[in-house]
């Protein structure tokens, strides 16, 4: 019996990592080669900034941040994000900025993204996308405000 306690509670601790780390950075189920729960749905974020390309990158050019993985399509890519991580990373832990907005915590997009006063906004969907362009500076605003509230919340328990 006591030589069970050992591999359970490991593997509760392992299983219980990823699941708080979704909570406030939005990540996809599973774990990257890195050993990290993948971010951004694995699109490249310098791409994406830098070009408007929400291109999918390569685990061979990945860069581990804040407990989650990022993919990159070039190692000039992957090392523009490693030397400075703030320019490229999805405002509100990658969740929907207009769901933030409103208190929720929704998947955050990289197909449906913004790029305003260099910071990178994602959306569940060319709704949310719509609804916070509307009023940019306001939502994005309202959204910091709650972000601020809702980080450490879990998602279902919003």
């Amino acid at each position: 019996m006591k030589s069970l306690i050992l591999p359970v509670l490991a593997a509760a601790v392992a299983l219980s990592t990823p699941a708080f780390a979704a909570d406030e950075i939005n990540v996809s189920n599973g774990i990257s080669a890195a050993g990290a729960p993948l971010a951004a749905h694995g699109v490249d974020l310098v791409a994406l900034v830098n070009d408007g390309n929400p291109v999918e990158g390569f685990a061979t050019h990945s860069a581990t941040y804040d407990g989650a993985s990022y993919y990159f399509t070039t190692a000039a890519n992957r090392e523009a994000f490693e030397a400075n991580p703030a320019a490229f990373l999805p405002q509100h832990g990658g969740f929907c900025s207009f769901g933030v907005s409103v208190g929720k915590k929704f998947d955050g997009d990289p197909d449906q993204y913004l790029v305003a006063d260099g910071k990178l906004y994602l959306f569940l969907n060319a709704e949310t996308r719509a609804a916070f362009l509307k009023d940019v500076v306001n939502t994005a605003k309202t959204a910091d405000d709650q972000w601020a509230n809702i980080k450490s919340v879990a998602v279902g328990e919003l």
